[in-house]
C-alpha cells in the first residue's frame, strides 16, 4: 500500500481482504443471542394498581366486605381466574405464575384506599406483557363495574347468610310448634318478646295496670268509713254518679269486679310467661327469638349492602413497568448477535492480520529483528 495513503484508508483495505472473517464471527453471534437469552433470565412485566373506592351513603361499618382486602381476596376466586384465563386465551395457563401483593393506605368507613401490585415472568417478553394486560383488564371491569365480582361477592356473602339464617330458624319452629301446640299453648305468641309491641302479654299488661290502680283506690276508700260512705267520694273513683247511701255498696261491688277481672287476665297471660313454660318449651321460645333477631339483622345487612353497592365510586390507576429478559425479546437478540458479530470479527481481522505480519518478519518481534 502506498505510504502516504491514511490509516482509515488502510482500514477499510483491510477489512475488504479479510471480511470473510465476519462470517464465522456471525455464525458465533447466532448461538451467543441464542444462548444468552436462556441464562440472561425471563421478562417480568409488572402493574402497580392505585384502588380507591369511596361510599357516600352507608350505615356504621355497612361497607365491611366491600374494602381494600376483600378487592385482593377476589384475585383468588375460580370464577375471577377463569376470567383471567379466558382473557388469555389458554384455560391451562398456571394462573400461580401471577405474584400479587397489596399495600393498603386508607381503611375507615366509606373510603378504601391502597396499591395493588400484579407481575408475571416469561422468557418471552410479549408474552410477559399480553399476561399482565389480561389480568389488569379483568381486575379492572371486575373492580370498578356494578355487577362486577368484587360487589357481587360482597352482596353474595350477604345473601348467604340469609339463608343460613333462614334455615336454622325454619328447622327450630318446625320443630317447636308441635311441642308447643301438644301443651295447649300458642306458638307464636310465646316466642314473642313480652316487650314487644303488639303482643298479648304486652296487651294483657296494658290491660291490667288500670285496672288495678282502680282496684287500689276502692281499697283505700273502703278503709276509711266516712269515705266508704260518701257519694262523692265513689263517684269520683267510680265515674258515675253514687248517691250517699249506695257509696259503699257500689265500691264493694266493683271490687269484686276488678279482682275477678285481674285474675282472668293473669290466668291468660301468666302461661304465656317463659317461667311458666318448663325448661323444654322455654329453650325452645328462646333459641327461636334469638334466631328469629339475627335473622331480621341479617335483612337489614343486605339491604344495607345493596345501599353501599348503590353508592360506591370505584377508580383505578394503572401504571407499567418492565425488568429482565431483555435478551429474551428479538430486539434483544438481534442486538446481543451483532454485538458479538462485531466484536468477534474486528479482533478476528486485526488478529490474523497481525500475525500474517509476524510470519512475514515486518513487525518488531519478527525474524529480522531477531537475527540483529
Amino acid at each position: 500500500m502506498p505510504g502516504g495513503t491514511s490509516g482509515l484508508a488502510r482500514d477499510f483495505s483491510l477489512f475488504r481482504r479479510r471480511g470473510w472473517l465476519f462470517i464465522p464471527a456471525a455464525i458465533l453471534g447466532v448461538l451467543s443471542s441464542l444462548l444468552f437469552s436462556d441464562v440472561a433470565g425471563d421478562s417480568n412485566a409488572v402493574a402497580t394498581m392505585e384502588l380507591d373506592t369511596v361510599i357516600q351513603d352507608i350505615v356504621l361499618g355497612g361497607d365491611r366486605g366491600l374494602r381494600i382486602f376483600e378487592a385482593q381476596s377476589m384475585t383468588g376466586d375460580p370464577a375471577f381466574i377463569e376470567k383471567v384465563k379466558a382473557k388469555i386465551g389458554d384455560a391451562s395457563f398456571d394462573y400461580a405464575r401471577f405474584a400479587i401483593s397489596l399495600a393498603p393506605i386508607s381503611i375507615a368507613d366509606g373510603v378504601s384506599r391502597g396499591i395493588l401490585s400484579v407481575s408475571v415472568q416469561d422468557p418471552d417478553k410479549l408474552a410477559a406483557e399480553r399476561y399482565r394486560q389480561a389480568f389488569v383488564e379483568v381486575f379492572t371491569e371486575e373492580y370498578t363495574q356494578r355487577d362486577g365480582l368484587w360487589r357481587t361477592r360482597f352482596l353474595n356473602s350477604k345473601r348467604d347468610v340469609i339463608e343460613s339464617a333462614d334455615a336454622a330458624y325454619e328447622k327450630a319452629y318446625a320443630a317447636y310448634v308441635p311441642a308447643a301446640t301438644a301443651k295447649g299453648l300458642s306458638p307464636d305468641e310465646i316466642i314473642r318478646s313480652a316487650f314487644v309491641a303488639g303482643s298479648l302479654t304486652e296487651r294483657y299488661n296494658q290491660e291490667q295496670a288500670p285496672l288495678e290502680t282502680e282496684l287500689l283506690a276502692i281499697e283505700a276508700a273502703l278503709r276509711d268509713p266516712a269515705a266508704a260512705a260518701s257519694g262523692i267520694q265513689a263517684s269520683a273513683i267510680l265515674g258515675v254518679t253514687v248517691p250517699d247511701g249506695q257509696a259503699e255498696s257500689a265500691l264493694r261491688h266493683r271490687r269484686l269486679i276488678l279482682q275477678s277481672t285481674i285474675r282472668g287476665i293473669k290466668a291468660l297471660r301468666d302461661p304465656l310467661s317463659d317461667g311458666a313454660l318448663g325448661p323444654e318449651i322455654g329453650g325452645m321460645a328462646t333459641n327461636l327469638r334469638a334466631l328469629g333477631d339475627i335473622r331480621r339483622e341479617s335483612y337489614i345487612r343486605y339491604n344495607n349492602a345493596v345501599v353501599a353497592i348503590t353508592s360506591a365510586k370505584s377508580t383505578i390507576a394503572t401504571s407499567y413497568s418492565f425488568s429482565g429478559g431483555v435478551s429474551g425479546t428479538t430486539r434483544g437478540r438481534i442486538a446481543v448477535g451483532l454485538a458479538v458479530t462485531l466484536v468477534l470479527g474486528v479482533l478476528a481481522v486485526y488478529g490474523v492480520e497481525w500475525f500474517s505480519q509476524v510470519r512475514a518478519g515486518s513487525l518488531p518481534g519478527g525474524d529480522d529483528d531477531r537475527s540483529q
